[in-house]
């Protein structure tokens, strides 16, 4: 199955590496439809215009499929930051639909924006530049936009709503019908600017930049984003905020054996801190993470490499799960002596993850959000069939 880790694996986002959370277990017995419907649904009062961006199945072509579903495959610009020579946006009205037909793609994304159009570039490979949520320069950034991502392969089409870096005020949800019926919610009315107070709230009670992650435009809340992102740009930022919590977990496993079960009858390992390095009984080694490491889940000793066994990367996504959610430290045993109740007890946790899932009825707030103890609820906010009918994403 794939996960979110996965399918944006060319995307160039957060999401570079192959995941090994809840899915990958398998695949289907049988191939994937060729195309599926798609509806486009405004429930909001306003027009919008929405943009399908990602690759070709297949050809590995970039591609934007047009409002007449037919696609457009950009040529490769002579330099880069080229403006996209052919607009390729989709309208829909107020309380309207564009009603189109997928053709299998991957590492892809539907765009929404309010009221307005959204600025894509071009760089030479070609390579699309996508609107960026955390740069005050770009074109796009003080316009009301999101979007929700899928990859549409031979075997399956799978989707999802994602806060890994960003939570707007253009709330997005899915239903997609296919052997059965999946639904992922939207936020709710109101849920950024109660996410906003909430991480005002953090700042006050332990003095980090929390408050820093809200974007606001004439007084009111644009867009909340990750402290990763922030961290991009503002490299000082929460750059020790881990140590300490770090330092307690590299103490308790120098002289307590660390249990990760991989799930899905793939066993279960052994790790000792040793010489400084987490070392499992199959050889697979994590060095001491930094804060960085922690909140992308992609970085330094949780950088996912090609190379690694399917072993490491199901090692990898529990401890970066069990580090953002502050379980790593209460419990031995990860991720199945844990229950969705002892996430982010902690006072040093991801506090963007733990507010965001109080605001939100579900969807990732991390990379590794679809790890989840056997019998516990996904909170992940995907959806996925191996034989997709139709997929209707709403906005508003």
């Amino acid at each position: 199955m794939v996960t979110r880790r996965s399918f944006l694996a060319a995307a160039g986002t957060a999401a570079l590496a192959v995941p090994f959370g809840r899915g990958l277990l398998g695949t289907p017995a049988f191939a994937a439809p060729s195309t599926c419907g798609l509806t486009l649904a405004n429930h909001g009062s306003a027009p919008v215009n929405a943009y399908i961006t990602g690759r070709e199945q297949g050809t590995d072509r970039l591609m934007l499929l047009r409002a007449d579903s037919t696609p457009y495959y950009p040529p490769s610009p002579s330099a880069p930051q080229t403006p996209l020579p052919v607009d390729c946006s989709i309208p829909v009205s107020a309380g309207g639909e564009a009603n189109l037909t997928l053709g299998q793609m991957y590492a892809a994304r539907i765009y929404f924006v309010k009221n307005d159009r959204l600025d894509f570039f071009v760089n030479p490979g070609p390579a699309l530049v996508e609107p960026a949520f955390a740069n005050p320069s770009d074109s796009n950034y003080l316009k009301t936009w999101s979007f929700c991502e899928f990859t549409f392969n031979s075997t399956q089409l799978f989707a999802n709503i994602s806060y890994v870096d960003l939570l707007t005020a253009l709330p997005i949800g899915l239903d997609l019908a296919g052997d059965s019926t999946h639904t992922v919610a939207s936020a709710p009315a109101g849920a950024v600017e109660a996410v906003a107070d909430a991480l005002v709230a953090q700042k006050n009670t332990d003095g980090q930049p929390w408050d820093q992650l809200v974007i606001r435009n004439n007084g009111g809340v644009l867009r909340v984003v990750a402290p990763q992102d922030h961290m991009a740009s503002n490299p000082g930022a929460f750059s020790s905020y881990w140590d300490g919590y770090v330092d307690q977990v590299w103490a308790k496993y120098a002289g307590t054996d660390l249990h990760v079960d991989i799930q899905g009858g793939r066993g279960i390992y052994t790790g000792r801190v040793t010489n400084d390095v987490l070392t499992f009984n199959d050889g697979s080694t994590f060095a001491r993470p930094a804060s960085k490491d922690i909140f992308t889940c992609n970085d330094g000793p949780f950088a996912n490499n090609p190379g690694d066994s399917d072993i490491k990367k199901g090692l990898l996504a529990r401890i970066a799960a069990a580090f953002n959610r502050s379980t790593i430290l209460s419990s031995a045993d990860q991720p199945n002596g844990t229950r969705e109740s002892d996430y982010y007890q902690d006072p040093t946790t991801n506090h963007w993850a733990r507010i965001l899932h109080a605001h939100t009825p579900i969807g990732y707030a991390f990379p590794y959000d679809d790890v989840c103890p056997d019998g516990q609820p996904d909170v992940s906010g995907a959806a996925s069939d191996a034989n997709p009918q139709h997929l209707t994403v709403t906005v508003g």
